[in-house]
């Protein structure tokens, strides 16, 4: 299922508006400079304190778009700021040079932003950062001159965790930028078997079962809560690829744990997970494979799970927090 931009200049302005309703309730306001390469501008910030990031929504003095950038410094502590991350969306029309965009499903309007990463570093570009970040929720968009491009939806513009999910998309941007700070460059490659990657709340790109957009921005809160549950548990290296949402390894080095993450209950994403979980412990027949789940399935499907031997931990968010109701219980 293919996006469109929104492109009409009332509409545009009423996501942005949204989008400032949304972000900046309980927020602390602070008067601080924002920097940059080549320049700087003093502007009112907003604090998030619960989801550790700032930001500040305004019109850009270009007259073309909006401008939306993200950071993590507390501005409790500082009075410069550093963008780690922009998202601005123009104002109206489509502007390809603009990393940020508004997108609707016909229904819903969705905060997105095209995977151009900025920096003035070497290695820090739209095309590195898509190398290297394969999990984000790449969506097919759908342009008026016919084209076709993928970009991340970061989250709905009014959505109650949108802060969360914008929360581990700056973090995942600030990551990238780190990394190739150091001189290195991100691979489009599974990572070593001991790692765990923190994922942006989203479907891993290659993947286009239809379904609802904003629980698919949801994925990474619940894949990242599971992973700090095991490591605080000690169950050893916990680690994730660009093929499986999370695993766990013996001291031996063998596969131990498989999870596989979905935030529905609908039928082709049961089936998907246990495609999932079936192909990838194949060559490990004695790694107990795990199902999660926002809920409990029917009787039947739960027949079929334990028949084929796949256990399921369910899952609810409570805000933004995924409350996983049965894990300890099913891991002990």
């Amino acid at each position: 299922m293919s996006l469109v931009p929104v492109t009409n200049s009332r509409d545009c302005e009423n996501a942005f508006l949204a989008l400032k309703r949304r972000l900046t309730p309980g927020c602390q306001k602070f008067k601080r400079v924002i920097g940059w390469l080549g320049g700087n501008y003093e502007a009112v910030v907003f604090w998030n304190s619960r989801e550790r990031f700032w930001f500040t929504l305004d019109w850009a003095d270009n007259g073309v778009s909006y401008w939306c950038p993200f950071g993590r410094q507390d501005p409790h502590s500082t009075h410069m700021l550093s963008i780690a991350v922009q998202c601005n969306p123009p104002l109206k029309g489509v502007n390809h040079r603009c990393a940020g965009a508004f997108l609707t499903d016909g229904r819903e309007i969705y905060l997105a932003h095209s995977g151009k990463i900025a920096g003035g570093r070497k290695g820090i570009g739209k095309t590195a950062f898509v190398n290297s970040y394969p999990q984000g929720n790449w969506r097919d968009v759908q342009w008026p001159d016919g084209q076709e491009s993928e970009m991340i939806v970061i989250g709905r513009v009014d959505g109650q965790r949108l802060p969360a999910h914008i929360d581990q998309f700056v973090r995942q941007v600030e990551k990238f930028k780190k990394v190739t700070s150091k001189g290195k460059q991100p691979k489009a490659t599974i990572p070593p078997k001991s790692t765990y990657l923190p994922e942006f709340g989203g479907r891993k790109r290659g993947y286009r079962v239809a379904g609802d957009i904003e629980s698919d921005c949801d994925h990474g809160l619940v894949v990242n809560a599971l992973a700090d549950y095991l490591k605080e548990a000690g169950f050893g290296k916990v680690g994730n690829d660009r093929a499986r949402d999370l695993y766990v390894l013996a001291k031996n080095g063998k596969l131990r744990l498989l999870f596989e993450a979905k935030t529905n209950l609908s039928t082709s994403s049961i089936y998907q997970g246990i495609g999932q979980l079936v192909y990838h412990s194949t060559l490990t027949p004695s790694a107990r494979r795990l199902l999660v789940l926002p809920g409990v399935t029917n009787a039947k499907t739960r027949a079929v799970l334990d028949a084929i031997g796949i256990e399921v931990v369910t899952y609810r968010l409570d805000g933004a927090r995924p409350v996983f109701k049965n894990l300890k219980e099913v891991l002990s």
